[in-house]
């Protein structure tokens, strides 16, 4: 965040327009049978409860495992780029979660519009292109 602010500064004092500001890894995004159960126990340590968790979901309600996890990685409650963004009146363009689907499918050269495996990614990235298109027609006269 302190970099960005930092660009946003030097762009506004050499007159280079902002189209806007993209949050980062937002948030873990990746497929429910992907993620790794722990137990706590009464001594702190963890337990690795996977194979027990995914093997109940299996069992009792299979229609999860075609769900996605999603959790906060970085403290939001500060309010992070949305806050800057009016703080410092540039747009804000949206949230790319960190999605470990989205990185093999660019790792592997294939679109993540197209590949079916990182559809969060792809709707966020849709929608911070949607939010760009008409502030770059309107500045055009188009």
């Amino acid at each position: 965040m302190i970099d960005v602010r930092k660009e946003v500064s030097f762009c506004k004092k050499v007159g280079i327009k902002v189209l806007g500001v993209v949050e980062n890894m937002s948030g873990l995004c990746q497929p429910l049978a992907d993620v790794k159960f722990l137990k706590p126990s009464e001594t702190g340590k963890h337990t690795d409860v996977t194979d027990w968790a995914l093997q109940y979901i299996r069992d009792q309600a299979p229609e999860l495992l075609n769900m996605m996890a999603y959790s906060e990685v970085f403290d939001s409650s500060g309010g992070g780029a949305l806050k800057m963004c009016h703080e410092m009146g540039v747009p804000f363009l949206g949230k790319v979660p960190l999605d470990p689907q989205l990185c093999k499918a660019a790792e592997e050269g294939r679109s993540c519009f197209e590949d079916q495996t990182c559809q969060v990614s792809a709707s966020a990235l849709k929608s911070i292109v949607e939010n760009l298109i008409p502030k770059r027609t309107a500045e055009n006269g188009a």
